[in-house]
């Protein structure tokens, strides 16, 4: 069973072209929808343990699926655990998100990579999908990322998830087309180069406002090098964390344990 799921909200237009990717590839009777109610950007892998949350049967043109009122991570997280139990999920694909997410920043603190992320600790394989400035999207654009998706999608289901990776971070340019090349890509540690603005309210107290702005110089073979300036689409792969031996001998020294 493939899941699809997002972090702009099931009724976003990125996730019908993720979906209709999803049955092209899979068929649609092995494609299943758990999305969040709403949007959800920036949510990291937060999971919703203080309140309840609920799952409602949605029926939209062309989608038919679970939405939840969490997180992405909530999402996957109820559909491995509940929705979907006696099932076994093959794959999670999130997306395609509003913009891009390139960088480690992005990243980590990307709703719609976090839901992979998540499929992942489950020890389940996922690609996260992002299209830059898909809130702009003309239908021509969408229609060449979803070609491209179809395209990737298809390949890994004829020879299988790269060995040794969890996860995918695929960045998708604005400039897409039938032309647009595919590069493997490293992280850059962020897009922007980040400060925060200081000012006064109505009664001279202080406030702070985190900002940044965009990195003129970026680095060759990185995923935001890859999309800002060869214009081409990034695939990063992506492990999760787990300490190999030399890391443990130099912690050893240190800790003396």
């Amino acid at each position: 069973m493939i899941l699809v799921t997002n972090d702009d909200g099931i009724y976003s237009k990125g996730m019908k072209i993720l979906y209709e990717a999803a049955i092209e590839v899979y068929g649609k009777s092995s494609v299943s929808v758990v999305a969040p109610t709403g949007p959800q950007s920036a949510s990291g892998m937060s999971l919703t343990f203080h309140k309840p949350l609920r799952a409602d049967k949605v029926v939209l043109p062309g989608i038919w699926g679970y939405a939840v009122s969490g997180t992405p991570a909530d999402c996957v997280y109820i559909a491995r655990y509940k929705l979907f139990r006696g099932k076994k999920i093959d794959l999670v694909l999130s997306g395609v998100n509003k913009g891009t997410n390139a960088g480690m920043d992005a990243i980590e603190s990307s709703g719609t990579v976090s839901a992979v992320k998540f499929g992942a600790v489950c020890h389940i394989k996922g690609i996260a999908f992002s299209l830059e400035l898909a809130d702009r999207a003309s239908a021509k654009m969408f229609s060449s990322a979803k070609a491209q998706i179809v395209k990737m999608l298809t390949a890994i289901k004829k020879k299988g998830f790269p060995k040794g990776v969890d996860m995918l971070n695929v960045n998708i340019p604005d400039s897409v087309n039938g032309k647009t090349k595919t590069e493997i890509s490293t992280i850059e540690d962020s897009l922007f180069s980040k400060y925060v603005v200081q000012k006064s309210d109505p009664r001279h107290d202080l406030y702070y406002w985190l900002w940044s702005s965009r990195k003129k110089k970026l680095k060759k073979g990185s995923d935001c090098y890859t999309v800002f300036v060869r214009r081409a689409i990034s695939v990063t792969p992506i492990s999760l964390a787990s300490p190999e031996d030399r890391q443990m001998a130099e912690a050893r020294k240190i800790i003396g344990a």
